[in-house]
């Protein structure tokens, strides 16, 4: 809980239910063409870091738009990566972010991209 930043028990609780409430809400997108905003944090001393989300995002180029990267201060290193493409390829490259050892925090914004002609 101190590690991550949260002043209390039950401020990590409902951080935790709205990440579950959010995979569950993308499990209605199970098939189609998404874009997504996905902001990773993680600290300015862990340079690995940067080195393989970069080798993450060129393995993924085929969804990947556009990523910045940004210093918070001295201490964290804030990338966002901009993605298009099925939703299961960007809940891949999520989950692989995730995974990645020395992230601090992971969260994503994913809206449907609807076909023009169903409008």
């Amino acid at each position: 809980m101190r590690e991550r930043g949260y002043s209390s028990r039950s401020e990590v609780i409902r951080d935790a239910i709205r990440d579950l409430l959010s995979e569950f809400e993308l499990k209605r997108f199970e098939k189609g063409k998404v874009t997504a905003t996905i902001t990773v944090i993680s600290e300015h001393k862990r340079h690995d870091v940067d080195e393989r989300l970069m080798r993450l995002r060129h393995e993924h180029d085929e969804i990947v738009s556009s990523n910045m990267h940004i210093h918070l201060g001295k201490a964290y290193c804030l990338e966002v990566f901009i993605t298009e493409g099925e939703v299961e390829k960007v809940l891949e490259f999520i989950s692989k972010i995730r995974a990645m050892r020395g992230t601090q925090q992971v969260k994503y914004t994913m809206v449907p991209l609807i076909a023009s002609s169903s409008l």
